[in-house]
């Protein structure tokens, strides 16, 4: 069963849905561009890592990779 979630955008579709259980609830975050539609689908605890890395991103806390000491 999926159930469209209020969002903060409108821009962005949120779909929550049952991915089994080895995932359990997860989201869809949809975003239709012109006639194209993209979609990311994410566990909760990867919706909470994404949301913590858009925080920081919005906040100008963003972190770059060090590339040079890969």
């Amino acid at each position: 069963m999926t159930t469209e979630l209020k969002s903060h955008t409108v821009t962005a579709a949120l779909t929550r849905f049952w991915a089994g259980p080895g995932q359990g609830q997860c989201i869809q975050v949809t975003i239709a561009r012109g006639r194209e539609t993209q979609f990311i689908q994410l566990t909760r605890t990867q919706a909470e890592h994404l949301a913590l890395d858009l925080l920081l991103f919005a906040q100008g806390k963003e972190r770059e990779l060090d590339t040079d000491h890969e």
